[in-house]
């Protein structure tokens, strides 16, 4: 019995030799692995099973351009490094593959994951959603059974395991970490607490719970007791942009043209879009997954011209759809009529459609009420649509959504600084009536023009996924902070007062800004790249407020001159 196993390992070995020449043409499917990987041999079995060729190298790997791409590794194989110089390589490719890890702690066990590929069932879901401030959301889990009727129940301990044995696919939004998914803020699920599982898929939203090397990780338990696959992020997200997050189970309707890992793809750019400076969020299990047999749409009209494409869809049911437009890679604007529209290389991100090339198609994830579609589809972006799209998202995060996110309470605990001023003013009686009157109509105006922009646009909100809602206290913050703003503009005697004065009555707009870059520059500066050698964190929030600001600004400082103009 002692020579069977090495006759195995040379057969393994030999068949991987077999498939492991580096692949010239594009190919569906790569395996890859590392030779001194102890999982090595499993990777040779599934290149002989799947008939795909076997790389040793990313870079080899790559060169196929393959849709999928299996990597057969061991947690040992496994570091921050090695995830930085995948993601930083994927990165680089204009249609990178769907990348799903075969793995867990015995290679046995790694075996078995990528054989329950075929077990998945999704008829039951469940979204399982910790308490959310910012996002406005109370603690809950939503099961929906194959009927399509959803079940709400409290987050608690005995639920949540309940819901991880009865789901075929479940999502989890809130904190969580290498060792645990935190319910609230005394009770989580450590691996020691996850119970056997069926070939469930999970999708999580949960910072730095893909660390499959490090002792005690949840996603490799979750694998070991018979997971089919996980989703999470190796590194901390910034919640709020990735769509279909709360509770839109984004999986939920996939197909084989459309599985599991394209969706994850699709996300990634929005993560890409939000916060992330490259790819962190990775599947453990085949990305080929899929839980419906066909597409979730009938496609009922197909017509084109020389310009455009029109589509028109049947029957597509609610939450998110992802959607397959072969051919679509030609067109760069995309129009969902009624619901939002997107353009290819558009910087910031949109919570209800997301797209990305591949190859020749198009895969979209489109956030839907169900019912019936039509799609629009420009080779050319209208040359309107860039600015108009960017000076809308940037508004719309600056005046609706950062407020909401204590936006207010910082801009009111800064006016106090201005409001002590003007008392000191009024106390030296250094205030003329005229001015003071001029001070609070220009406040009272800038308060009402926010205030009718919120009403205008609150329900067209794309810039996050989290629900967005209307902060009175914005409409008080605004309107002291501008009345000041202009006192201290039409009263100041030289240039930097009048300046001071302009900074004060924008400071709800360029202060989010500000703390947004200082908290990105220390923690990449500071925490990231000494560790990790590559910045964590882009500055999307930081380019939001920048472009409300820097129009806004001009706006108001055209009107304040006007002003201190009329009062002289």
């Amino acid at each position: 019995m002692l020579f069977i196993q090495p006759l195995l390992l040379h057969f393994s070995l030999a068949i991987a030799l077999l498939f492991s020449h580096p692949p010239q043409a594009s190919c569906p499917l790569v395996i890859l692995a590392q030779p001194a990987d102890p999982y090595y041999p499993l990777a040779a079995e599934i290149a002989a099973v799947e008939h795909a060729p076997l790389t040793h190298r990313l870079k080899e790997a790559l060169a196929c351009q393959p849709e999928f791409l299996l990597w057969v590794v061991s947690p040992g194989y496994l570091s921050d490094q090695v995830f930085i110089d995948f993601g930083l390589a994927i990165k680089a490719q204009d249609s990178p593959p769907a990348t799903g890890l075969i793995s867990a702690s015995t290679l046995d066990g790694a075996r078995q994951l990528w054989q329950r590929r075929s077990q998945v069932d999704g008829q039951t879901v469940a979204a399982v959603n910790a308490a959310n401030l910012a996002a406005h959301l109370p603690a809950q889990i939503t099961l929906i059974d194959p009927s399509g009727r959803p079940t709400r129940q409290t987050l608690t301990q005995a639920n949540f395991t309940s819901a991880l044995q009865t789901a075929g696919y479940l999502t989890f939004t809130g904190h969580g970490s290498n060792r645990y998914l935190r319910l609230d803020d005394e009770t989580t699920l450590t691996p020691a607490e996850v119970p056997s599982l069926g070939p469930l898929v999970i999708g999580t939203g949960s910072c730095q719970t893909f660390r499959l090397w490090n002792q005690n990780s949840i996603a490799r338990q979750f694998a070991d007791q018979g997971a089919a696959a996980y989703a999470g992020f190796v590194y901390s997200p910034n919640e709020g942009y990735l769509l279909g997050e709360f509770d839109g189970l984004p999986f939920r309707y996939t197909w084989p043209e459309f599985p599991i890992g394209h969706v994850l793809q699709v996300q990634t750019r929005g993560t890409r879009q939000g916060f992330a400076s490259f790819p962190y969020l990775h599947l453990l299990g085949d990305p080929r997954i899929a839980f419906q047999a066909g597409p979730p749409y009938q496609l009922v009209s197909d017509k084109s011209d020389r310009h455009a494409r029109t589509l028109v869809y049947r029957g597509l049911p609610a939450g998110v759809v992802p959607i397959r437009i072969p051919g679509g890679a030609a067109y760069r604007f995309v129009v969902a009529t009624g619901l939002t529209a997107a353009a290819q290389g558009d910087p910031f991100y949109n919570s209800r459609l997301q797209m990305l090339d591949l190859q020749a198609d198009k895969l979209l994830l489109l956030v839907h009420p169900g019912g019936d579609l039509t799609l629009r589809l420009e080779r050319r972006v209208p040359w309107y649509w860039y600015p108009l799209d960017i000076w809308l998202d940037a508004l719309d995060h600056t005046l609706i959504y950062a407020q909401q996110s204590s936006g207010d309470l910082l801009a009111l605990a800064f006016a106090s600084l201005p409001l002590l001023w003007l008392g000191w003013q009024v106390f030296k009686k250094r205030l003329s009536r005229p001015v003071a009157r001029l001070a609070l109509l220009i406040g009272l105006v800038a308060a009402a023009l926010h205030g009718m922009y919120i009403v205008a646009r609150l329900a067209q909100v794309t810039i996050t996924s989290k629900p967005v809602v209307f902060s009175p206290l914005s409409l008080l913050a605004t309107f002291i902070l501008t009345t000041c703003g202009a006192l201290i503009y039409i009263q100041a005697p030289a240039w930097l007062g009048q300046a001071s004065g302009l900074l004060v009555a924008t400071f709800s707009l360029w202060a989010p800004g500000v703390f947004a870059w200082g908290l990105v520059l220390v923690f990449n500066r500071f925490f990231f790249m000494p560790q990790l050698g590559a910045p964590l964190y882009n500055q999307a929030l930081t380019l939001l407020p920048l472009c409300a600001w820097s129009g806004l600004a001009i706006l108001l400082g055209v009107a304040l001159h006007l002003s201190r103009r009329a009062v002289a």
